[in-house]
């Protein structure tokens, strides 16, 4: 039967780094003969992290590189993420299991590390400093009657026979023949309910296997739970807290003071920062500094389900006569969402077949059919917190009479981020064999199952907004919770967005964008009016901007036709 060095193998941070130090408080204490990694002065990421609250990391930034469209800099990626109590049921007994310094076994750290190969589990990945915390419960024997409490794993118990199961065994052990004679005696041993629980933080490098095609480059970072029972659970629930700052702190230098009215007078300014709402980027010669993009550096949460047959629209994203218009690219969207939103995005109780309906703008008039969904596919597949972006000042001023309103002060980016982004996909749209990572669990393993979750088969997942820069990931399962076998919750992780890829193509693919014809000139060059068009089909002589698709819940569905009332396929 496996030890605890023999199961924590099956982590992340020690498939990449094998000899990572630790600190022990096996058995109760301070910590043992082995310290812990400093921080490495090369990291790319910094986080902190304290032992008298060790379910939380704090202060979490990443230093990104520059790019052509803003310089190098440490920015804030998270203000704090929290691994809440996992709850779980035990022949009809709840009980929570809280990640407290009284439960932890080993803390570990590493400055780096490196999985060279794709495993069961895990995908090819170079480590930055991460962290991983390990945590045992065992019911206590000794409590009171009628009473139940948790107490810490023994430290002669974790490299016991007896620990955890050997999971699925290939036949079921033959009790023993016991012959006991009238007159002896024994000790009988009772292995008490045990759960092990490991808390990675493990922060990546940039490489560009995080969407379709390698087009986006970004750091991957993993704050996922794995635990395990030496008993079968008949319930179990989890959930992770996810708090980003209520501000950007991207520093866009701005040559120009806010115009009158542009900023509340009770809105706080970044210092160092330019004006609240800052240019996007250094401006380029010949350049005026009204005519340069702005970003509103409120925080700001939109949520995307991808087209299931859009691999093509992904293929072509930087094409610059294809544009990735947000009807070819996303089946559903919501933008500005606000606390108290939240939906079930993935559940074994979800069949493969028709879907919501998808209404996009033709011309004149809203045509409507439903979506396919693929297996366990829910109400959205990745979520989006960032800054939103502002058209050039030129821009809004050219349209301020302008009969309606032109949406140019608080523009959404997608199907990519060109700044500050956090990104979250527990979906990808269907992709081919040369991307298996990108697939999605069956019930055994992950990059199983083209266009399913990234979630274990038998996990329900719903993502509550806390805040416009915050939500919470929560996780349930009453299935497959058998002993000795690993659960894993948010195993698919997160990334910050850097740049593109190839930034020389993303520069070529938003410059002279045909559906801008007749527009002023500086909204070709434009990232926040290349996302706009990419959102909205507007005539400069018209001047009525329509959702290419209809953001999920809009009541104003003028001229809809239905295409399967129509008579249409």
């Amino acid at each position: 039967m496996p030890d605890l060095d023999t199961l924590l193998k099956d982590t992340l941070l020690l498939t990449a780094a094998p000899g990572a130090t630790y600190q022990s408080f096996e058995g109760g204490g301070g910590a043992q003969a082995q310290a812990a990694a400093g921080p490495s002065a090369g990291s790319v990421w910094s986080w902190t992290h304290n032992l008298g609250t060790p379910g939380r990391v704090r202060n979490v930034t990443h230093r990104v590189r520059e790019t052509p469209w803003f310089p190098a800099q440490t920015l804030t990626v998270l203000d704090e993420l929290v691994w809440s109590p996992i709850e779980i049921t035990y022949k009809g007994t709840a009980l929570k299991l809280e990640l407290a310094r009284e439960f932890l076994l080993r803390r570990y750290e590493t400055p780096g590390g490196s999985v060279a190969k794709k495993t069961t589990f895990w995908i090819p990945t170079d480590l930055d400093r991460s962290l991983m915390l390990v945590f045992g419960f065992q019911v206590n024997l000794r409590a009171p009657a009628g009473t139940l409490a948790l107490e810490p794993i023994p430290k002669d118990v974790l490299c016991s026979d007896g620990f955890m199961p050997v999971k699925k065994p290939t036949a079921p052990p033959k009790p023993p023949v016991m012959k006991v004679k009238r007159t002896e005696t024994g000790t009988l041993s009772l292995s008490p309910l045990r759960v092990l629980v490991c808390a990675e933080f493990v922060c990546c490098k940039e490489r560009n296997d995080y969407t379709p095609h390698g087009l986006a480059a970004t750091s991957r970072f993993r704050p996922h739970l794995m635990f395990m029972s030496n008993r079968p659970l008949e319930r179990m629930a989890a959930r992770i807290h996810v708090r980003r700052p209520p501000m950007s702190s991207m520093a866009h230098p701005s040559p120009l003071p806010p115009p009158s009215g542009d900023i509340p007078p009770t809105t706080p300014t970044d210092p160092g920062h330019g004006h609240h709402h800052g240019v996007h980027a250094q401006a380029l010669p010949g350049d005026r500094p009204e005519d340069q993009d702005e970003m509103v550096h409120e925080m700001a949460t939109g949520m995307w389900s991808d087209a299931n047959d859009g691999l093509l629209s992904w293929k072509n994203l930087f094409n610059p006569n294809i544009p990735p218009l947000w009807h070819k690219m996303f089946s559903r969207f919501k933008t500005n969402l606000r606390a108290g939103a939240g939906y079930l995005m993935a559940s074994p109780q979800i069949a493969e077949g028709p879907g919501f309906n998808v209404d996009v703008f033709d011309r004149d008039h809203y045509q409507r059919w439903q979506e396919p969904l693929k297996k366990r596919q829910g109400y959205f597949d990745n979520i989006h917190v960032a800054p939103p972006m502002r058209a050039p000042r030129s821009i809004r001023e050219f349209f301020k009479n302008a009969s309606q309103d032109m949406r140019l002060d608080n523009i959404a980016m997608a199907p990519f981020c060109i700044h500050d982004c956090l990104h979250m996909h527990w979906r990808w749209l269907p992709t081919g064999k040369d991307e298996t990572h990108l697939w999605g669990w069956d019930h055994e393993k992950p990059y199983a199952v083209a266009g399913v979750p990234h979630i274990p088969a038998h996990q329900h997942l719903r993502v509550e907004v806390d805040a416009p820069h915050a939500f919470t990931y929560a996780v349930q399962a009453d299935s497959c919770l058998e002993a000795g076998r690993w659960q894993y919750v948010m195993h698919e992780g997160m990334a910050f967005g850097n740049s593109a890829a190839n930034e020389s193509l993303a520069q070529l693919m938003h410059a002279g964008i045909p559906l801008l014809q007749g527009f002023p000139t500086v909204a070709y060059k434009s990232w926040a009016m290349f996302y706009w068009t990419l959102r909205y089909q507007c005539s400069i002589t018209s001047l009525h901007p329509r959702e290419r698709l209809l953001e999920d819940g809009a009541h104003d569905l003028t001229c809809l036709i239905d295409t399967h009332q129509a008579g249409h396929e």
